[in-house]
Order: C-alpha cells, then sequence, then structure tokens
C-alpha cells in the first residue's frame, strides 16, 4: 500500500494523541496543591498514591508527605507518573522509566498553564478549558480597589515568616487589589516583627494551618496591640496551596480590600 502524506500525518496524530491521552494509569501526586486540579479534571480513578494532607482519592496510599517520602512505598505502588513540587524531594534515582511532572505554579497565570497541559496530558482538553475559563471569569468580575491597601502576610509566627514575591499569596494580594509589603524574590522571608511594623501594613492577614498550628492572634501580641491594621484571620490550605481555590481567595480578599478602601479618602 502506497503511503500519502495525509496518510502518514493522520496516523501521527492518532500515536500521538495515544500516547498523550493514554499513558499514564497510576499516578502519584507528591505535590498536594495539584490534588484538588486531578480531581476537577476528574481523574481520581488514577491516582494510586498521595501525601498525607491530601483528603481526596480515599482510595490511593499514603506515601508519606511532601518533605518526607517513604521511597519503599512509592516504588511498590509502580507508578507511571509522578506529580512532584521539585524532584529534590524524593529519591528519583530508584523510579527509573517513571516519568516526573514538576507543578510548583506561583502566580494565577502559572496555575493555569498547568491546568492546561494536564488536560492535554489525560485526555481533558476540554475540561480543562471550561474549568480554566470558569477560574478567569471570576477574576473578571473582581471590583476595583481605588485605595490598595498595603498587605503582610503571615506564613508562621516561630519562627517568623512571611510571603515574599514567590510566593502564590502574593499574586492573590496583587491580584485582589493589595500590596505585598515585602519585596523579597523569595517564597518566605524570614524577618522580625518589628520590620514590618516599621512599614506599617493596613491589613494583617495570618494563616492557620499546618505550617501556623496555633498563632498568637496578631492584635493580642505587645508589639502590635496598640495598631489600627486590620486582622484577618485565614485558612492556610486556601492561601498557602497554588490550586483552583487560589481563585476563590482572590475574589474573598477583594471584598475585604473593597470594604476596607471605600470609605477611605
Amino acid at each position: 500500500m502506497k503511503l500519502t502524506k495525509s496518510t502518514v500525518l493522520a496516523a501521527l496524530i492518532v500515536l500521538f494523541s495515544f500516547n498523550l491521552s493514554f499513558a499514564y494509569k497510576r499516578v502519584v501526586l507528591l505535590a498536594p496543591d495539584v490534588a484538588d486540579i486531578f480531581h476537577k479534571l476528574n481523574l481520581d480513578n488514577v491516582v494510586v498514591g498521595k501525601t498525607k494532607n491530601v483528603k481526596l482519592f480515599k482510595n490511593a496510599k499514603i506515601v508519606g508527605t511532601h518533605l518526607s517520602v517513604n521511597t519503599e512505598i512509592l516504588i511498590s505502588l509502580k507508578p507511571d507518573l509522578i506529580v512532584a513540587r521539585r524532584k529534590t524531594e524524593f529519591d528519583a534515582s530508584k523510579l527509573k522509566g517513571v516519568k516526573i511532572l514538576i507543578y510548583n505554579p506561583h502566580t494565577l497565570k502559572g496555575i493555569i498553564k498547568e491546568i492546561k497541559l494536564i488536560g492535554k496530558m489525560f485526555n481533558r482538553g476540554k475540561k480543562a478549558e471550561e474549568l480554566t475559563k470558569n477560574l478567569l471569569d471570576k477574576i473578571k468580575q473582581l471590583k476595583p480597589i481605588k485605595h490598595k491597601p498595603k498587605v503582610v502576610f503571615e506564613i508562621m509566627q516561630t519562627p517568623y515568616l512571611v510571603a515574599g514575591k514567590k510566593c502564590i499569596v502574593n499574586d492573590i494580594i496583587q491580584t485582589a487589589g493589595g500590596i505585598n509589603i515585602i519585596n523579597k524574590n523569595r517564597m518566605f522571608v524570614r524577618t522580625l516583627q518589628e520590620n514590618i511594623l516599621l512599614k506599617k501594613p493596613d491589613i494583617y492577614i495570618y494563616e492557620v494551618g499546618p505550617m501556623n498550628k496555633n498563632p498568637t492572634p496578631p492584635n493580642k501580641r505587645a508589639i502590635f496591640k496598640d495598631t489600627s491594621m486590620l486582622i484577618v484571620k485565614v485558612d492556610e490550605s486556601k492561601f498557602l496551596r497554588s490550586n483552583t481555590v487560589s481563585f476563590d481567595s482572590v475574589v474573598y480578599l477583594n471584598n475585604l480590600f473593597y470594604e476596607w478602601s471605600k470609605n477611605r479618602k
């Protein structure tokens, strides 16, 4: 049979589509952030392993935490794809032939890009397009903020850490209409509470979760008790993970910033 250009092209398209759509049947999620995206793309059935703090995928085996992966359990799951924040979080030398996808977006735009990539890898392109459209529609409906508040976001009270420019929190604050007073190009920035006081933030956001288990509310700390800044407590899982919930957090902060700013001249 004579092969025409169109026949060869069609065969390549089928082969390419097969490789993207059906190559991965056993996925281990070492990046907790990405779990929400796999769930919303209807990929629960391919997830065979996850980290301790992921509540989704009840049938998936726990392989430790993203900072302490049990390599024996990981190998026993025979994954064909591992999604991790960094390659250094586990011993990849014992998993030859396994595809590794790094998921570590620091911006909302980066999250959109990763959703589309995962959708393409698992033949969920249409679902990914619908999901990203819904997320971007939320951003389009944000209220304008006339007086942008100066904001600090506490990651951890002890040792004292705040969100830097490489943290997803930074993009959430900026997109919502605020200004992150921390200008250092790092994810987490170690500083002193005295330094934050000198920067005179309008709004102090502190998270509560695994990284900041029992913080003292800032307005009950001696150093901040006489300030007039607005104190806001948030759930760590809704701010520190880069996923679809990040867009809801933008909407939440935008409403908060709007209420704060509308009576200011």
